[in-house]
């Protein structure tokens, strides 16, 4: 089982994966859409990884931090939610905001995520109730694990996301205009997809 993956980004495998090379091997590693739109080829990674094995296929999943990688494993641990899904939702939401939801009953939340209807939202508020702890522990983890960078190169890293997605220009100033200080370039994708959704 692979659990941390350290290497050189070869390609883009689509909107969602990365080709990582490590010891002569290139691996096809599933990651979080924010992580996907800002990297680039050439560049050194260092990713915590769950391997999950099927019948049919062993897929890796990759984070940036041990918190989102925590985050998405007890989310897979959630009936109605596979890997797929579990990856969109930490692509979107934070430990804080998961928290958030799950503490107001807030399914509206849950469902602004592509691929959760209101019976999904309200199964996995449900099973979460009884994992708060385990969130809240990952929440406290987040801030320091996260990749930090100025918050100007942070903005045209969003861009430049929001850009490759099909946005347009008002949209993206919108999206960027709702973007808080201090975010990294993870949190800050994660925020500006979520604004252009409400």
């Amino acid at each position: 089982m692979i659990a941390l993956l350290s290497g050189t980004v070869r390609a883009t495998g689509g909107t969602r994966t990365l080709i990582v090379q490590a010891g002569g091997v290139g691996y096809l590693v599933s990651v979080p859409l924010s992580l996907a739109m800002t990297a680039k080829e050439g560049q050194q990674i260092e990713l915590f990884c769950v391997t999950v094995v099927r019948e049919d296929s062993i897929s890796i999943y990759g984070f940036e931090s041990l918190a989102e990688r925590n985050l998405f494993e007890v989310l897979i641990g959630v009936r109605m939610v596979g890997p797929a899904l579990a990856l969109v939702i930490v692509s979107m939401m934070d430990a804080d905001s998961l928290i958030e939801a799950v503490e107001a009953k807030d399914v509206a939340m849950l469902t602004r995520v592509p691929g959760i209807g209101e019976k999904t939202a309200t199964r996995i508020l449900v099973e979460l109730s009884s994992k708060l702890s385990s969130i809240r522990a990952l929440a406290g983890t987040a801030e320091g694990a996260q990749r930090s960078t100025g918050d100007s190169g942070v903005r045209r890293e969003v861009e430049a996301a929001l850009t490759s997605l099909g946005f347009d220009a008002r949209e993206i100033r919108r999206a960027i205009a709702a973007l808080q200080p201090g975010q990294d370039v993870s949190q800050a994708v994660r925020a500006a997809l979520a604004e252009l959704r409400s």
